[in-house]
């Protein structure tokens, strides 16, 4: 995935070996015979489907266990992470810094989400996401600076 339109779904799941199933339930994962299907929601619009697709693909690498067997801090540990990691794949860093973002927020988030396909509310918490990160490093710089 090198541009924005090397996002797509289907392409993706086949080449992490993930099948797919549109099923009227909200997104979840299973692993039966070391095989991983996904469920996503066949009443969900095209951005939701790619959004629950990334946070289940997000699972697999990262966690293990059955999230119905697990405390809950723990289960909602391995969603936050998988929602972060959502976010980052869906919209990476390396892609975003590519483009000129407009200096009017509202604009920008426009432009994120017209490029990557994505919701007005998902565009506006990576558009944040991005943002806190640079000021970071503007921050960590400034005081590097100062020793």
């Amino acid at each position: 995935m090198l541009t924005p339109e090397d996002i797509d779904l289907e392409r993706i799941a086949a080449a992490f070996k993930r099948w797919i199933h549109y099923e009227k339930a909200t997104s979840s994962m299973f692993c039966f015979n070391d095989l991983y299907s996904m469920v996503l929601d066949i009443r969900a619009s095209p951005q939701e489907k790619w959004q629950g697709f990334v946070h289940e693909l997000a699972h697999v690498p990262k966690h293990a266990g059955n999230q119905f067997n697990m405390n809950r801090m723990f289960r909602e540990l391995q969603e936050y992470q998988a929602n972060s990691f959502m976010y980052h794949f869906w919209v990476p860093t390396f892609m975003l810094e590519k483009i000129s973002l407009p200096r009017m927020q509202s604009e920008a988030i426009k432009l994120i989400g017209d490029t990557f396909n994505a919701t007005y509310l998902f565009a506006v918490k990576r558009l944040e996401m991005y943002k806190r990160k640079q000021l970071s490093i503007l921050w960590h710089q400034k005081l590097y600076q100062l020793n």
